[in-house]
């Protein structure tokens, strides 16, 4: 294995429909054909990207913003939230009218709703989530998605230190234990393969990625990317509807 490739979803291996461009896919096919492990690094689970682990053939990845990661299919990395954090932050959104969705490795569902749910869900290209009151009682659940469109994101920083609130669009944060990240998901998989020595390259756009861009030997923002993002590049390439994947992969050599 010559080096692991990291992929961000949204804004980078998607295009603006939620899909991988059938040109992309080629391209991670000769990337693999030329010794290099291609890896997803998403804030999204496995079973909300089936179709792209699908149509991509790509098995391993860091997911849930380093909450899980999982290399050729074997889970090496499991977080979970604990029950008793999930219902004080389920009462806390009750009391602020906000919603909340728990994610595992094969199921997700809403604990409790928000009317603008479903326009939230769509955003985001993926179907409005079953409302499952007790779902977080009976099930692991390794992150949570905040659904929130007000701008008391650091109101919950300071009520739960113990976990992490990342906002990635407009509708909604991502809730994580404290102190994971891509980055840190990347770190842990290396260490558990123990190739510390090999080349590692990440594909990006938004603000969850910033700190994978900090651990990777070469990092790609795409054109579309936020302006932080692209300060922190070693290389900005076209959008993610341009070729932007395949013209950074031919930029490092890689296919």
């Amino acid at each position: 294995m010559k080096g692991l490739v990291f992929f961000d979803l949204d804004g980078t291996l998607l295009n603006k429909k939620g899909k991988v461009d059938l040109e992309v896919i080629e391209a991670i096919q000769q990337l693999k054909e030329n010794g290099y492990e291609p890896l997803l690094a998403t804030g999204r689970s496995p079973i909300e990207v089936s179709e792209v682990i699908r149509s991509t053939n790509i098995h391993s990845g860091v997911f849930m913003n380093g909450q899980i990661v999982i290399f050729k299919g074997e889970i090496l990395i499991h977080h979970e939230i604990p029950k008793e954090t999930i219902e004080r932050l389920l009462q806390f959104a009750k009391a602020n009218r906000h919603g909340i969705t728990c994610y595992n490795i094969d199921a997700f569902k809403m604990i409790e709703s928000v009317p603008f749910a479903h326009e939230a869900y769509g955003y985001i290209h993926t179907p409005t989530p079953d409302v499952v009151p007790d779902f977080y009682k009976e099930q692991a659940v390794n992150m949570l998605l905040l659904l929130s469109r007000d701008n008391n994101d650091e109101a919950y920083q300071q009520a739960f230190p113990e976990l992490r609130f990342i906002r990635n669009f407009p509708y909604a944060l991502d809730v994580i234990t404290a102190g994971n990240s891509k980055a840190t998901g990347i770190r842990a998989l290396i260490h558990t393969l123990n190739t510390n020595s090999i080349t590692t390259y990440a594909f990006g756009d938004g603000a969850n990625d910033l700190e994978m861009f900090q651990e990777v030997n070469y990092a790609i923002a795409m054109e579309n990317a936020i302006p932080l993002l692209k300060e922190n590049a070693n290389y900005v390439s076209a959008d993610n509807d341009k070729g932007g994947i395949i013209q950074g992969l031919k930029h490092y050599h890689l296919i």
